[in-house]
């Protein structure tokens, strides 16, 4: 597929998300109405009110009440600082100097995660804007900075207290769609024909719903810690809530493991009645998933059904027994199947129990068969982050620095030509460039079909009517509606955004043909940070990608030595190993996908990737199914398989590094001494670890090099 196709599609795209209707129509209050008040007490500096709320309500950034209140109060108080700049009345040098060095500490902010950096990108913005409209003096400027704190306090107020305030609600619905995910792969295992699943092409993924399983673990973390560190005295749910978020995440690694069993497992004909219980039992347990999340989402009753269906699959077993002996192996792995059931559903009725009590509060059962939680992680220090990144290999780095010389030189340029509404141009350019290559040229092309769409909508609408009142409720359906698809499609946001902003600066300054300037404004921005990104400290995909794939390679080793070294698969420290390796996949996974955006050569060249990538993730499912059977004192000993995968996990890692095909691949001696079933998934193990050691010999040198 060609880049210019594949970016076409990128704006086509829709998320398969529900719309904000609520932040939209947030949005919409938290501008119109002091717009409306401004226009009515014919108060003109009263509109800055209106583009506060438009600034702190884009803060917003949904989750736990308390990270919401804490971003949108950090934006007001910022805002109302920034907007003290208006009172500077700059030369052009100082103006440049200034823009470099606020809009490169602006691009820091993204050391602290995706909402700072998008509010680093949103005060970048305003002082732009406060330069670029300097008031007449400082009492002016004093207004507008107090002005600000006023539109920045009704955007709180509508969005924290005049909607219906459920502190727990986000972090419920976090956990809620953990047990979807579980849901979701349990009713597709139980849809499997009885010959088992069809045979999976290298270039797909064998697992997808393992990285969004990490996604929910982790997305529900943050919010639970969020929630619960935002409460004075904590009431009992969010105990619930964590009990709930810690058991979904040991379901995660059982289903898995059964998983690999039924891989593993003979699927002849003689077994089909045998499987289909194993089926029946998994669609049993995807109900009392969709129970607990429906429990938690809408605060319904659940129940916990007899678990028969584990007791189901162990006498279709006995059955078959009893007709003509079954040999070593498919028995081992029939009753490995068995015990993991009973496990999963033992596991989901404790679950359903605790989900039971959230609503009445009573307290979480003191015995429950779950896995030990995981320990808080150590609090970091409030700098730590900015240190990791201050040095020229940082991305972050690099793209701060590129961020502020490129947002000086649009400075430079816009003061040069003195060109009507400017900084349009340097908002455009903060706004497109992104911390790699292929994001920034994306977003290039979705900012500037988005601005000719949202312009030409913008005219026309002038065109047919210049009421201001009318003009008014038009802003507030765009901003409505702007803000709702945002979660479905960013370049129908901007389609509608456009015209909101132009119609808004139409109603202040009371010229009605900025549709043009925008779009001129908007096109040399663009073309500025496409350069910018091209010439300034380049962030090329393919050279951050090897770096990314070994790492996650050696996140396998780390999680099979813990796996070797522990007596159960429920330990912390497994638990922890096995976290890691997840996000080093979603890492990988996430940086192949920056590379499509990059790659220009053949499609089949990626093929090796892509394989090397899914096998990776093969082999996380292979060396988790081999945790599940290390339970008790007769589990058998991995160390030797350990030592020997952990040795050519970390030759392929360094050859991936060092763009050249690994050594060869040294012979494995299977232990005879291990049981009928370990023997099985060690070889399992060891062959999933050959075709990730092919692909990595496969890998083409042109797109390492």
């Amino acid at each position: 597929m060609s880049p210019l196709r594949r970016h076409l599609q990128s704006f086509l795209h829709v998320e398969p998300a529900r719309p904000a209707i609520g932040a939209g129509l947030r949005a919409a209050l938290a501008v119109g109405v002091p717009m409306a008040a401004a226009a009515a007490l014919h108060l003109p500096a009263a509109t800055w009110v209106g583009m506060a709320g438009l600034f702190v309500t884009l803060v917003d950034r949904g989750g736990p009440y308390h990270d919401r209140a804490r971003s949108m109060g950090a934006m007001t108080l910022l805002g109302a600082v920034v907007g003290l700049l208006s009172a500077a009345h700059l030369p052009a040098w100082a103006a440049i100097a200034l823009t470099l060095c606020w809009v490169t500490a602006c691009g820091f902010a993204r050391s602290y995660g995706d909402t700072p950096g998008f509010m680093g990108v949103v005060v970048a913005n305003y002082s732009v804007v406060s330069l670029a409209l300097p008031a007449h003096d400082f009492t002016e400027a004093l207004i507008r900075s107090g002005l600000f704190v006023v539109g920045g306090i009704w955007a709180m107020l509508l969005a924290l207290l005049l909607w219906p305030l459920r502190p727990y609600r986000p972090a419920r619905i976090a956990v809620a769609r953990c047990f979807d995910v579980l849901a979701d792969r349990a009713d597709e295992m139980g849809r499997w024909p009885l010959e088992g699943p069809a045979t999976l092409a290298p270039a797909v993924p064998a697992v997808p719903w393992e990285p969004r399983m990490r996604q929910s673990l982790e997305a529900a973390s943050a919010a639970l810690a969020s929630t619960r560190r935002g409460r004075v005295g904590e009431s009992g749910r969010g105990e619930h809530l964590l009990v709930l978020r810690e058991g979904a995440d040991a379901l995660m690694p059982m289903l898995i493991a059964l998983t690999e069993t039924l891989e593993l497992a003979p699927r002849d004909r003689r077994y089909h009645a045998l499987r289909a219980e194993v089926q029946r039992a998994l669609a049993e347990l995807a109900t009392d998933a969709r129970g607990i999340a429906r429990a938690l989402e809408k605060g319904t009753d659940v129940t916990a059904r007899q678990a028969c269906g584990p007791e189901r699959v162990r006498k279709a077993l006995e059955a078959l027994q009893a007709e003509s002996p079954v040999p070593d192996p498919a028995r081992a792995a029939y009753a490995h199947a068995e015990a993991l059931l009973r496990r999963l559903h033992e596991y989901s009725h404790a679950l359903i129990e605790v989900a039971a009590r959230l609503e009445d509060g009573k307290p979480v059962p003191t015995e429950l068969p779950l896995a030990p939680r995981s320990e808080a992680a150590p609090a970091r220090s409030l700098l730590e982050p900015l240190r990791e990144n201050l040095n020229p290999h940082s991305v972050i780095f690099r793209h701060a620095l590129r961020l502020g010389v490129s947002a000086a030189l649009a400075t430079a340029i816009v003061r040069g030509l003195g060109l009507n509404h400017g900084y349009w141009v340097i908002i455009t350019v903060i706004i497109v460039l992104q911390p790699y290559s292929g994001l920034t040229f994306q977003r290039s092309l979705q900012r500037v079909a988005g601005t000719f769409l949202g312009a030409a909508l913008a005219a026309g609408l002038v065109a047919l009517v210049r009421d201001p009142i009318v003009i008014l409720v038009a802003i507030m359906v765009l901003f409505a509606v702007a803000m709702s698809v945002q979660p479905i499609s960013l370049p129908a946001f901007q389609v509608l955004l456009t015209p909101a902003l132009v119609l808004l600066a139409e109603l202040q300054t009371g010229d009605w043909s900025l549709a043009g300037v925008r779009i001129v404004n908007t096109l040399l921005g663009g073309v500025l940070a496409l350069i910018g990104a091209r010439l300034l400290w380049p962030s090329p995909e393919h050279l951050r990608f090897p770096e990314q794939v070994a790492s996650a390679l050696r996140a396998d080793r780390d999680y099979l030595y813990q796996v070797a070294a522990a007596r159960s698969e429920a330990e912390p420290t497994v638990r922890e190993a096995r976290r890691k390796l997840g996000l080093a996949l979603l890492a990988a996974e996430a940086s192949f996908q920056r590379l499509l955006s990059e790659w220009r050569g053949p499609a089949p060249q990626l093929e090796p990737v892509m394989a090397l990538l899914t096998y990776a993730r093969r082999l996380t499912s292979a060396v988790t199914a081999l945790a599940s059977s290390r339970r008790g004192p007769g589990a058998p000993d991995l160390t030797p398989v350990a030592r020997y995968a952990g040795d050519v996990l970390d030759e392929v890692a360094r050859a991936v590094e060092q763009r050249r095909a690994p050594a060869p691949l040294p012979l494995h001696a299977p232990d005879p001494a291990t049981d009928a079933l370990a023997r099985t998934q060690v070889e399992h193990l060891v062959r999933q670890l050959s075709v990730l050691h092919h692909a990595a010999a496969r890998m083409p040198q042109t797109l390492l090099a």
